[in-house]
């Protein structure tokens, strides 16, 4: 692979961590902005396994507007055990027009959600660099 593959790799790594963290944001200000608001409680976690290890995603069970009663996994899972236990009242934000579609309130990772942004800015940056000294 030549410095200009190896740029390119490097740029679309810090593309997709800034996406990744982008579409949580992104899903988190929406339904902020435009979802409803429902109480809920932690039901379970599930677990789940991956190449980058183990993680803990509360299922909760909330009640919509319309009295319709979700259970749904979350889709931000932590790598350790959380402190949304089983029982843990927690608030959910959800889209009425698909109430499955959901994020617990204070649980969205908005802080560690801008690092990845950050993160995948600057390694985008440096691929972008590195492709403009081997091109010049």
């Amino acid at each position: 692979m030549g410095p200009e593959q190896g740029a390119i790799s490097i740029m679309a790594f810090g593309l997709i961590f800034g996406a990744v963290g982008g579409t949580i944001l992104f899903k988190t200000h929406w339904l902020r902005r435009h979802g409803a608001r429902a109480c809920g409680t932690v039901v379970r976690l599930a677990r789940s396994s991956g190449e980058s290890g183990t993680s803990y995603h509360p299922v909760v069970q909330y009640t919509t507007g319309n009295g319709r009663t979700m259970e749904v996994r979350s889709s931000l899972g932590k790598s350790r055990r959380t402190s949304l236990h089983p029982g843990t009242p927690v608030t959910i934000l959800y889209d009425p027009a698909k109430p499955q579609r959901m994020a617990i309130d204070g649980y969205s990772g908005g802080g560690s959600m801008v690092v990845f942004c950050i993160f995948g800015a600057v390694i985008f940056v440096m691929g972008l660099r590195i492709l403009l000294s081997t091109v010049a």
